[in-house]
């Protein structure tokens, strides 16, 4: 009777436990852009042209089998000649985006660019060697700068 007893427990408590749990899977879409994120990404390269246009993205998806929630969006690229990496990622809300690419003679440029009171404003870290620049722009134009 025990041994029943203890078997029926296991079996509700195991059920029970399942019922709460909370299965997630994460997937990764290549979609087309979007017209919001293409009039971002075309704004962004008529001041920045080092940011390049691109018509795919890859979305990182978490879906819980209720709802699906957008995790980040890369934007895809064949990698440019004089770079070893690129990589553009934008925001859910479709005004910023992050990038980082790597030049050939080992420079690393990453930062952020931001559409901020009808501007498109930019923060670019460039490291090489022991070289570190950061550099503010705002429409293209640099406004500072610390070496």
């Amino acid at each position: 009777m025990k041994k029943i007893t203890l078997l029926l427990i296991i079996m509700f408590s195991t059920a029970v436990y399942c019922q709460d749990t909370d299965v997630k899977i994460y997937l990764e879409k290549t979609e087309v852009v979007s017209f919001d994120q293409y009039d971002f990404i075309k704004k962004v390269n008529q001041f920045y042209p080092d940011i390049l246009v691109s018509r795919e993205v890859t979305n990182n998806i978490v879906n819980n089998l209720k709802v699906q929630e957008i995790l980040s969006t890369d934007f895809l690229y064949q990698t440019p000649k004089d770079c070893d990496a690129y990589r553009v990622s934008i925001s859910k809300s479709n005004t910023s985006l992050d990038y980082f690419y790597k030049l050939k003679d080992g420079t690393m440029v990453s930062g952020d660019i931001r559409l901020f009171a009808g501007s498109v404003v930019r923060t670019m870290y460039k490291l090489k060697d022991k070289t570190r620049v950061i550099q503010y722009y705002v429409d293209g134009k640099l406004l500072n700068e610390i070496k």
